[in-house]
């Protein structure tokens, strides 16, 4: 019985360290983008299927300079070019130009332009309390 403890301690110990390597990449890789301009960022997590990690360089006029995308379950998934969207307006983005994606992606892409316009209104709040 302890071996059972012991073991499952070492899994939960295994995870929490891969997990923290995985943001370190994540905060690591955010960064770099932001070198070539602003980066709109979209998420949908998944319990028991892939959960989807948008990023989109854009531009002063929210046109998507460059995109990547990590999808996957586990901790080892890492982020790939996504240019499927590269030209196209940020704020444009609808239901229907991500239809032909899996559920994921979709939730991921319209997170990533909810998410800016989010920021965008915030940014606009707090510039007119200066």
């Amino acid at each position: 019985m302890l071996w059972l403890v012991l073991i499952a301690v070492l899994m939960w110990v295994l995870q929490l360290v891969l997990s923290i390597l995985q943001f370190r990449r994540f905060a690591a890789h955010v960064k770099e983008m932001r070198r070539e301009g602003r980066v709109a960022i979209g998420k949908a997590k998944g319990r028991f299927v892939a959960g989807a990690i948008v990023l989109f360089v854009i531009d002063p006029a929210c046109n998507i300079v460059r995109g990547e995308i990590m999808k996957g379950v586990t901790v080892f998934a890492g982020f790939r070019p996504f240019d499927d969207f590269t030209g196209k307006n940020l704020l444009d983005l609808d239901e229907e130009s991500v239809a032909g994606y899996d559920r994921q992606t979709r939730r991921a892409v319209l997170g990533a332009r909810d998410e800016y316009i989010i920021y965008q209104e915030q940014g606009e709040t707090l510039a007119g309390h200066a």
